[in-house]
């Protein structure tokens, strides 16, 4: 539900997804039309996904991109560690970060096999902006490291029992085309 809820956000943005998107009858072919679609196994997919970013932001619409790079974690409301290139590509272009929790979604379709929607109430919070123009490519894990507390804490909020804490740089390594 992540994607259809931001989908009510009343600014112009484009999302960074990945290129499975593409294949969901209908609405991959809008998603495919109106976003940018990453192959993460693809060497030169990210890098034009990192191209693509960079000139969304220089046209001045803004990207929606989850940072954990997909659905990975089988504990929700856990997060797992976020991939750098949403940061890379903020601090390069020098334009803000607006973290964003929504608590509720993992309860709307729980990954229980079965595909089935329950009915939740789903919420969407936006945190404050965070200026990159102090950041630098060298300080970008602190940056990462910030959005990702934001987040955490907000989900802490919500969900007492969840475990978000810790360092979540502690085992990325880094790739040169943005993550």
């Amino acid at each position: 539900m992540d994607i259809p809820l931001v989908g009510l956000t009343p600014i112009p943005f484009k999302f960074v997804g990945k290129s499975s998107m593409s294949k969901v009858p209908f609405f991959g072919y809008m998603y495919k039309k109106l976003h940018i679609l990453v192959d993460r196994g693809k060497l030169k997919s990210r890098y034009q996904t990192y191209l693509l970013s960079r000139e969304t932001l220089e046209m001045g619409l803004s990207l929606m991109i989850f940072p954990e790079g997909g659905i990975i974690t089988t504990d929700a409301p856990n997060m797992v560690a976020f991939k750098p290139g949403a940061f890379k590509t903020a601090i390069e272009c020098k334009v803000p970060i607006v973290p964003v929790t929504m608590p509720y979604n993992f309860h709307f379709l729980e990954d229980d096999g079965r595909l089935l929607p329950s009915y939740r109430s789903l919420k969407i919070i936006y945190h404050e902006p965070i200026e990159t123009s102090a950041y630098t490519i060298e300080t970008m894990d602190q940056l990462s490291q910030q959005v990702f507390d934001i987040i955490a804490d907000e989900l802490q909020k919500h969900h007492p029992n969840a475990n978000n804490k810790g360092d979540i740089t502690e085992d990325r390594t880094f790739s040169k085309v943005g993550g």
